[in-house]
């Protein structure tokens, strides 16, 4: 397990535990719009947070309040994927869990259509409500998994520590995964009976709040865009074998690397040792952008260069000749 000063970067906010020394900590303080979700993407924007800082490891420094899920439903929203979080005095690892959802089963699908449902609180009356287990245990009954999967929008009332809150948001937002984590609203309980599919009356749309950040990203990523436009120049030989070696299927370089897979998309981490089971189970996966990842050891895709990299621990250069140049296979890998 991580220890706080594993981290690179550390996201605070008002009412967060203290910055960690020697880490580096960034803060990101809602704005002053009495929206919430506008007053947490000011506060995004004016962190100076980048994608870039993401490729990292990154801890948010939870309050020891439920509310903390806002800052960290943006944060996720803007890196893409779940950021570990510290709450309760613990290391939340948010991000090496398993993205699927799926392995928990349900009731089967409602008999007519859910336009709501909710989790935690008090009985919601016209609403279905289920509950699902705090802490360690994380209890979910199938009837529980069908209402939070299927119910087209979902308020979550959390329990009060921050820890659980945590545990339990992510667990929801697993359940309800499509092609990314589904966040809930944040619910107190005592809102009224929705009226419709968007009802704006039902808490924190913590959903739209993902979506807002992971526009702001992109925003960032088009502005950079437009300010790298210079003219063109000649490639060196040195950048041009890098590139070749970065155009390699990244199937053949699992391949010489000693990976193996069932069915082409699911390959074995080259990584064993860092997984407690020994990777007996694929853990990889290729995306059609020729980037791999493994969900417990990479934070974000990989390219063939920085697999090579991670794996051999060797520089650029070395990877490239490993990657383009078969025969050094067998004289570049550790004794």
């Amino acid at each position: 397990m991580h220890q706080l000063t594993d981290y690179v970067l550390a996201v605070r906010t008002t009412g967060s535990p203290p910055a960690i020394e020697g880490v580096k900590s960034v803060d990101l303080v809602p704005g002053d719009d009495q929206d919430v979700i506008a007053a947490t993407i000011a506060g995004l924007r004016a962190s100076g947070l980048t994608a870039a800082d993401f490729r990292s490891r990154v801890i948010y420094l939870a309050p020891e309040d439920p509310n903390c899920l806002v800052p960290y439903a943006a944060l996720c929203g803007f890196a893409g994927r779940r950021v570990d979080a510290y709450a309760g005095g613990t290391v939340l690892e948010f991000s090496r869990l398993d993205p699927q959802g799926e392995a928990f089963p349900d009731a089967g699908r409602p008999p007519g259509y859910l336009e709501w449902g909710q989790v935690g609180g008090e009985d919601g009356g016209a609403l279905p409500t289920v509950h699902v287990g705090s802490g360690a245990q994380q209890l979910v009954t199938p009837e529980a998994v069908t209402v939070i999967r299927y119910a087209a929008r979902l308020r979550m009332v959390p329990p009060p520590s921050a820890r659980d809150a945590l545990a339990t948001f992510v667990l929801v937002a697993a359940l309800r995964r499509r092609a990314d984590d589904r966040f809930p609203y944040l619910s107190t309980g005592n809102e009224p009976a929705p009226v419709t599919k968007d009802d704006p009356t039902q808490g924190i749309d913590l959903e739209k709040l993902r979506r807002e950040a992971a526009k702001y990203r992109q925003e960032l990523r088009a502005g950079r865009r437009g300010a790298d436009m210079v003219p063109p120049v000649p490639v060196s030989p040195h950048n041009k074998r890098i590139s070749e070696a970065k155009s390699v299927d990244v199937r053949t370089v699992l391949t010489r690397l000693g990976s193996s897979s069932d069915d082409g998309n699911l390959w074995h981490c080259p990584r064993p040792s860092r997984h407690s089971n020994g990777d007996q189970n694929p853990s990889m996966k290729v995306y059609g952008d020729n980037r791999t990842r493994c969900h417990r050891c990479d934070a974000e895709k990989v390219g063939p260069i920085r697999l090579v990299i991670d794996v051999l621990g060797v520089t650029p250069d070395e990877a490239a000749s490993f990657i383009l140049d078969s025969d050094r296979v067998v004289d570049m890998r550790p004794a």
